[in-house]
């Protein structure tokens, strides 16, 4: 059954730029506006037919325009999104990467602004279904393009006390949702890692001291996740607090304050970490060179690519997403590998730290929309977001 009100919805934006439809292409990345040639008024009234149609709900006429076209003007990009439109509209948001491809041929350079059509209707459907997995990272990933609808939504479920949407907002530095993760450190019950977590995610230089405040906590598990945080935040004036946790009877919260007084450029706990990387425990190895890949050693490097060798998948996968920025056909051949791994959970993790740390080229990106892991999806039509920002 066709959803008239979504076809309205989506078609009547277009329809009101139908006679400068390709003026679009003027607010574009740089590299998205090469490609297409100047319109026609032939073509931008074919197109217009075609967005007239589809507003009103006619998606037989809709289609066969958008086939005519596409035939009559094999390179237009407003003719490509509409024929986009018509299939996403049929059979899902994914369905429009078919005609997107067909158009495309076998040219080896993506066209952006389609592709974004695609990618951004996938995330708009993900975020509107409150059963998806991936809903809030979808909604996450428009609210940091700035669309209202979905800030707004995520703000009111916040507002009721959602505390992961609380979060998600943190992580895009939303004000209110910092403040209200503060207030909620002052709660006297429950672990507060998560919270915590998200403050250090925020960016934000509001939660500063009340994480500073929580390095005296008596939970060692919040003293921590608090320096830990601290270190991501760049909170140089944390470095007089943290440096009392290294002499900390708990091992971890001593591990955690030399990995943030390393990450603010403060030396004193490097011997810790640098010891660590001998450790023979695969993990242990890796939680040092993650921590020193803020600025890498002279060793880093060879602890890390063998790493990439470990036995446990999941060290394997650590490693791989610290090398990528340096020897990315290492990355890429563990992650493959591991993509092929009979454990899903293995193969679903590869695939969201490809997506993550390699898929920089549309065609990679497109193949991992595919992905039947939502959230991978999900993290590939964000990343095509991001790109053409």
């Amino acid at each position: 059954m066709v959803d008239h009100g979504y076809v309205r919805t989506r078609a009547a934006a277009a329809h009101q730029v139908t006679i400068g439809l390709l003026a679009a292409f003027l607010v574009l990345p740089a590299f998205a506006q090469s490609a297409p040639p100047p319109a026609s008024s032939p073509e931008v009234q074919t197109v217009a037919d075609g967005w007239s149609a589809l507003k009103q709900g006619n998606l037989g006429l809709a289609g066969k325009i958008a086939e005519r076209a596409i035939a009559e003007y094999p390179r237009s990009a407003a003719a490509a999104v509409l024929a986009v439109e018509v299939d996403i509209v049929r059979g899902g948001t994914l369905a429009g990467l078919a005609p997107y491809e067909r158009w495309l041929g076998d040219r080896p350079v993506d066209d952006p602004y389609v592709l974004r059509r695609v990618a951004h209707a996938h995330l708009r459907r993900v975020a509107a279904d409150r059963q998806h997995p991936a809903r809030l990272e979808a909604a996450t990933a428009l609210a940091a393009e700035g669309e209202a609808d979905v800030q707004a939504d995520l703000s009111a479920a916040a507002a009721k006390g959602g505390l992961i949407e609380t979060e998600m907002l943190a992580s895009i530095g939303d004000p209110r949702a910092v403040q209200n993760l503060v207030a909620a450190l002052r709660t006297p019950a429950g672990s507060k890692v998560r919270t915590i977590k998200a403050l250090g995610d925020s960016g934000s230089a509001i939660a500063v001291r009340p994480l500073l405040e929580l390095l005296n906590d008596v939970r060692e598990e919040h003293r921590a996740a608090a320096a830990e945080a601290l270190g991501r935040l760049g909170a140089a004036e944390a470095i007089p607090s943290l440096k009392p946790l290294l002499n900390d009877p708990v091992f971890p919260v001593r591990v955690a304050a030399a990995s943030a007084l390393y990450r603010l450029q403060d030396y004193g706990g490097v011997n810790l970490l640098e010891e660590l990387m001998a450790s023979e425990h695969g993990a242990v190895r890796l939680g040092a060179v993650e921590a020193l890949s803020v600025r890498p050693t002279g060793s880093w490097l060879g602890v890390v690519r063998d790493l990439t060798r470990h036995e446990d998948a999941t060290v394997q996968l650590g490693a791989a997403r610290l090398i990528a920025p340096y020897e990315p056909e290492v990355a890429r051949a563990v992650l493959e590998r591991l993509g092929a791994s009979e454990n899903p959970a293995v193969r679903e993790e590869a695939a969201r730290t490809f997506v993550r740390q390699l898929a920089a080229d549309f065609s990679s990106l497109r193949r991992f929309l595919r992905n039947p892991d939502a959230l991978t999806s999900v993290r590939a039509a964000a990343r095509i977001l991001e790109l053409t920002r």
